[in-house]
């Protein structure tokens, strides 16, 4: 199984608006070896990282328009399941884990709090490899309907990093308008 296409597919493209995003999160994570998904024995853990931004994104969406954020630890079971890894084995996963309060004995707690950890890691991997102003203007653009002549069929990374740059004034006048947003990520993107 190619786990590499598999959360490509599923999982960064159930959204078309965000998948330059998640590339450009998800190829900064592989590069620093935070993510490995060419070596069998990864599978949970690269779909709870990617379901971890997916989270991420959520709570942006939440915190900036008041949209609900739907991603839970059910996403990790069904797209693990499509893999054919059972809830037993991401409770093994989950109980490996000492950073993850496996104390009690109810099976959803678990595969939850393994992804509340997953998701408090990786939000300190992402402010480590970027820092909080570009988080704040990455999110922005992905998820804003700018209302102009552009739509957000970026071609590649490199399209998506180039709008960043070229509109980096106006995103300065986003960062003050939601001040509490960036201070969110500035103190850990908690969920």
């Amino acid at each position: 199984m190619d786990l590499y296409s598999f959360i490509h597919e599923t999982i960064f493209e159930e959204k078309d608006k965000y998948v330059r995003l998640f590339e450009l999160f998800w190829g900064e994570l592989e590069q620093d070896g935070f993510v490995i998904t060419d070596e069998a024995g990864h599978e949970i853990d690269s779909v709870y990282k990617a379901v971890a931004i997916q989270n991420l994104i959520g709570e942006f969406e939440y915190r900036l328009y008041d949209v609900v954020n739907e991603t839970g630890f059910e996403d990790v079971v069904d797209y693990l399941a499509k893999i054919g890894i059972s809830k037993e084995e991401i409770v093994e996963y989950c109980c490996e884990d000492e950073n993850i309060d496996t104390f009690e004995d109810d099976e959803d707690l678990i595969v939850k709090n393994g992804l509340d950890y997953i998701t408090e890691i990786v939000s300190d991997k992402l402010l480590e490899c970027f820092c909080a102003d570009d988080l704040f203007d990455y999110f922005f653009t992905a998820t804003y309907d700018f209302v102009q002549d552009f739509t957000f069929d970026f071609e590649d990374v490199d399209e998506f990093m180039a709008f960043v740059d070229s509109n980096s004034e106006r995103l300065d006048e986003y960062k003050e308008e939601y001040s509490s947003v960036l201070s969110w990520i500035e103190s850990g993107m908690i969920v």
